[in-house]
């Protein structure tokens, strides 16, 4: 997900330390839920449902999160990084990310304990659904870009990418945030724990789509003036 490098350039010196402070907050989030999501498949031999939480987790609560903040002026992380490079690093992390879903979501149908009348399981499906289309439109737009440029022209296919994202993001991270209802969870998980995970998630999510909210907002702006 591109974001515009114009969205926030005069921003107020102070905002850009609050900012860069939240991303920095951020990715010690991040890497704490994915930390805890390894070493609770580890002890559970990263067997059945345990596999599905880590690949699902690991998939969507880092990678594809770090994807969507590879562009953010801020991240201290790629902030370095020509934009060339940030668009590689985001590809492989959105690459990466997604089929790490696929393949935990994919699992998990395969098993006979699939429960799709819960809300967890109904956007686990969206989740994996959406993934599966970044997927295959990141490939195609990587190898064949004059391809979606027929079809859409570069500014548009910015905007839609860039909404799409959001979207998938969205629903995945509510998929992961019902997750922590099922009987998996507070079979194998201390009932405690569970409100800081559910609030750690809450966080990640709100500190993560800054930066694409505001390249949306600013993609959106743009199309209006010029349909105008």
């Amino acid at each position: 997900m591109k974001q515009a490098t114009s969205s926030g350039s005069e921003s107020s010196p102070w905002l850009l330390q609050i900012q860069s402070l939240l991303n920095s907050i951020n990715h010690m989030l991040i890497f704490m839920v994915g930390a805890f999501f390894f070493t609770l498949a580890r002890s559970l031999e990263f067997q059945d449902t345990a596999m599905h939480m880590f690949m699902t987790g690991i998939g969507f609560h880092v990678l594809i999160a770090q994807a969507l903040m590879s562009h953010y002026k801020v991240n201290r992380i790629t902030r370095w990084l020509s934009h060339k490079n940030k668009s590689r690093l985001h590809g492989v992390l959105q690459l990466v990310g997604g089929s790490m879903v696929l393949l935990g979501a994919l699992g998990k149908f395969s098993q006979k304990d699939v429960h799709f009348d819960t809300w967890h399981g109904r956007f686990g499906v969206a989740a994996a659904f959406g993934c599966a289309a970044s997927v295959v439109g990141g490939l195609v737009n990587f190898f064949q870009p004059k391809f979606a440029l027929k079809v859409f022209p570069p500014s548009e296919m910015r905007f839609r990418h860039n909404l799409f994202g959001l979207l998938s993001f969205t629903i995945g991270m509510t998929a992961i945030y019902l997750g922590y209802y099922s009987k998996f969870f507070t079979r194998v998980v201390d009932h405690e724990f569970i409100p800081a995970l559910m609030l750690t998630t809450v966080l990640v999510y709100l500190l993560t789509i800054i930066g694409p909210v505001g390249s949306l907002l600013t993609k959106l702006k743009y199309r209006r003036q010029k349909s105008a």
